[in-house]
């Protein structure tokens, strides 16, 4: 009888034993799992490789030649891509509209000796549009890019526009200004001092060369000029600062074209910590 219980005591030791190393072994394969699974999310890229597509757009127009370029996202619900294809597709629209006019103004108008054509006769001949795109952050997470678009229609000298699109592709929701400044109700503040400063250092100085070759009130006028346009461009408004894009750490605003200084300026742009 003795013999028989101790060895119904050894049995269930043993059972003791191996269901222990069994949990053991598998809370161990549990935290390999979740160790993989958390550095796959905290390691992931910016900007993932292959995330995203690059489609083009050639329409055949009389007027009008074209290089297109603009983004479709993998992991991007479809209307947030429909939104990128028609805004651009309405760009390209209204500028054949205004450059058929204006070819038809220069053919109406012309002079003798001008010999301009009802249409163009060459490529080469014909006004411009393009559009190219800069993406920022496109991951499981965030979608970030700017995309710019312009041509030449007429005129001195063409143009170019630039247009942001921030997006959270969980929620499939777009992403505002004040969503990436949580701790910072004044961050339009903050934005528009740090946005001054860099601008009038870069664009609102003159040199030691422009002081010996030009005069003084000249270049006083124009300090004061770049001044007040950085200044009115730079106020603390949504508007001002509707085109951005941002990283876990930075936010970069990009200004339109005349919207801090002339056109010789271009299109500045301004990196901001977030942090």
């Amino acid at each position: 009888m003795i013999k028989k219980n101790l060895t119904i005591i050894f049995l269930v030791i043993v059972i003791i034993i191996s269901c222990y190393f069994v949990f053991k072994n598998w809370r161990q394969e549990e935290v390999i799992i979740t160790n993989v699974e958390e550095s796959a999310i905290t390691t992931e890229d910016v900007v993932v490789p292959d995330s995203f597509e690059t489609k083009v757009l050639n329409p055949n127009n009389a007027y009008v030649k074209f290089d297109v370029k603009y983004p479709y996202f993998i992991k991007g619900d479809e209307n947030f891509n429909v939104s990128i294809e028609n805004l651009i597709k309405k760009q390209i629209d209204e500028h054949m509209v205004i450059s058929q006019e204006n070819w038809k103004a220069r053919y109406d108008t012309q002079v003798k000796g001008d010999n301009i054509p009802i249409t163009p006769n060459k490529e080469e001949d014909k006004f411009s549009f393009f559009s190219y795109f800069e993406v920022v952050q496109s991951n499981s997470t965030y979608i970030s890019f700017v995309l710019k678009y312009g041509g030449f229609s007429g005129g001195a000298h063409g143009y170019e526009n630039v247009v942001s699109f921030n997006y959270d592709v969980y929620t499939d929701e777009n992403i505002k200004l004040d969503y990436l400044f949580p701790d910072d109700p004044q961050y339009l503040t903050t934005i528009s001092k740090i946005s001054r400063e860099y601008l009038k250092k870069q664009f609102a100085t003159t040199s030691e060369e422009d002081k010996k070759n030009s005069d003084p009130e000249a270049l006083k006028e124009y300090v004061n000029n770049m001044v007040s346009m950085i200044e009115d461009g730079t106020e603390p408004t949504e508007e001002n600062f509707s085109v951005f894009t941002f990283t876990p750490d930075k936010v970069k605003i990009y200004f339109g074209q005349y919207q801090v200084g002339p056109y010789a300026i271009g299109m500045p742009e301004v990196e901001i910590d977030r942090k």
